[in-house]
This record gives structure tokens, sequence and C-alpha cells, in this order.
């Protein structure tokens, strides 16, 4: 089975067909790691300069931990990712993770989309 999608999230139909196109220009059916490694680092650096880029990129992450709900991210939702991802997380480091997030506000009050992009760059995904 084929997959073309990371987390889930499917690249765009024109990308898709470019990354093709680039990685294996020849339709041999593969394309070599230093390719796809160069492909990707481009892909990172167009979208270092688009904020628009970046927008879009903490909808698709965030929708991922509601499940495609408006949120906020509660503790279950934590709890189904870390089970997805096959970690052992303690619910007190989720509930830390949380309070962290969202200031300290509660962990009933859960994460808001705002509040997860901070966190985002806190974490340094975005300079």
């Amino acid at each position: 089975m084929q997959r073309n999608s990371a987390l889930g999230i499917p690249p765009a139909p024109s990308e898709l067909k470019e990354f093709i196109s680039i990685l294996d220009p020849e339709d041999e059916g593969y394309a070599t790691y230093p390719s796809f490694v160069g492909i990707c680092a481009l892909k990172i650096l167009v979208k270092k300069d688009d904020s628009g880029a970046m927008d879009e990129e903490v909808e698709q992450a965030y929708n991922l931990f509601t499940n495609g709900t408006k949120g906020p991210i509660t503790m279950g939702m934590l709890k189904r990712v870390a089970a997805a991802l096959k970690e052992d997380v303690s619910d007190d480091l989720l509930r830390d993770m949380i309070l962290e997030a969202n200031g300290g506000a509660g962990v009933g009050q859960g994460v808001g989309r705002d509040e997860f992009a901070n966190v985002m760059r806190r974490a340094g995904v975005w300079r």
C-alpha cells in the first residue's frame, strides 16, 4: 500500500506531482535518500519565509491533537496521541504539559490554538 501523507496530512496534488517529478524523474519507482532529504530541506526553507505556511502548519498540528474538533486540547487528547505514538507518558507529565502551555489556567481549561502555537514557537519549531 502506498502512503502519500505525513502524520495523516496529505500533500497537495500539485506538490505530490512536483515531488515525484523531482525525486523520480526517470519514473523508476523509487527515490534516493539524499534526493528526498534535499527536497525536504528546500520545503522547510520556503516555509520559514511564509507566515501563512506557519499558520497552516499550526492548524494542521493542532487538528492532529484535537482530532479535527475545535479544541481545546484536553488530557484525553494528549493520552490518545501518546498512545498512538506508543509513548508511556504519566498523567502527571501530561497535566504539567497542559499547565505549562496554558500559563497555569488549569488542566480543565485545556490548550487553545494560540497557546499551542506559542508552545511550538518556544520549542523552536519556527524562528
